[in-house]
């Protein structure tokens, strides 16, 4: 019998991330949008950091993320699922959810080729 554990780390130090006691953090910063996976610890740390500018900032309302194309470096759900359990299969920790590093990309393309 084989088990399966995915384990949620903290982008910032690679943490795992106990029982959802960090957060996933999106931002928006010079028209880039970002999305970054938070200890509570870190969390804490990136509000503290955030505060004095959102304190004296403007609320502009919700920015979409930029659109994804036929280019985009983004993926489709499926092939989201599909390179996690590629991954975990073959001994390569990826959480569930959140980004998927570059080095599990290409290899996974690689054995697909």
């Amino acid at each position: 019998m084989k088990k399966t554990t995915v384990q949620l780390l903290d982008d910032l130090d690679g943490t795992v991330i106990e029982n959802d006691s960090g957060a996933t953090v999106s931002f928006t910063f010079e028209g880039d949008s970002y999305e970054i996976d938070l200890s509570a610890g870190n969390l804490a740390e990136f509000r503290s950091a955030v505060k004095p500018y959102i304190n004296v900032s403007r609320r502009v309302g919700y920015v979409p993320a930029k659109p994804r194309g036929a280019s985009s470096a983004g993926s489709d759900r499926a092939e989201l699922q599909a390179i996690r359990a590629w991954a975990a299969a073959n001994g390569t920790h990826v959480s569930d959810r959140g980004r998927i590093s570059g080095t599990v990309r290409e290899a996974y393309a690689k054995a697909q080729a």
